[in-house]
């Protein structure tokens, strides 16, 4: 009996929490009408918790703002990449520089002044920058596995 639960306690942490080089790897899937969410501790961060944010005013539920909230302290001078699998074989993509300790981060999904965009960020000086599009609201259908990395340097 405690051997099942050690290989299944390792089989969850496993699909939890990825560290590689100095990153943070968190994947989360909502395939639900209701908000994905989903915790982990990461390299630099402790207590993560991603949630997709629902907009059930509307005709059809859309998913417009990503919130990650939990200690990412320690995690200051390096950069968040949040991507978000759709349902249609592609993805989007948001940057945060951390430059101060924080706590929560609302990441908008808005054509206008939203945080995600539609083409994969670009390397330059071992950074991230943003390419693309910015991108509107994605129905909850169409919403798929998020995942957010944490790291200091890029290739």
């Amino acid at each position: 009996m405690n051997r099942r639960m050690l290989v299944l306690f390792g089989s969850v942490v496993a699909v939890f929490v990825i560290a590689i080089v100095g990153a943070s790897s968190l994947n989360l899937t909502g395939s639900d009408s209701a908000p994905g969410e989903g915790q982990t501790n990461a390299v630099c961060a402790s207590a993560l918790v991603v949630k997709s944010v629902v907009d059930t005013s509307g005709s059809e539920n859309t998913v417009n703002r990503v919130n990650i909230t939990g200690d990412m302290t320690q995690c200051v001078g390096e950069q968040m990449l949040v991507e978000v699998a759709l349902e249609n074989a592609t993805s989007i993509w948001a940057l945060y520089d951390i430059t101060t300790g924080i706590t929560t981060l609302d990441l908008d999904l808005d054509a206008l002044s939203g945080d995600f965009y539609d083409s994969k960020p670009a390397v330059s000086a071992n950074l991230l920058q943003v390419t693309g599009n910015r991108v509107n609201p994605v129905s909850v259908s169409e919403f798929g596995v998020i995942t957010v990395t944490i790291a200091r340097t890029w290739e």
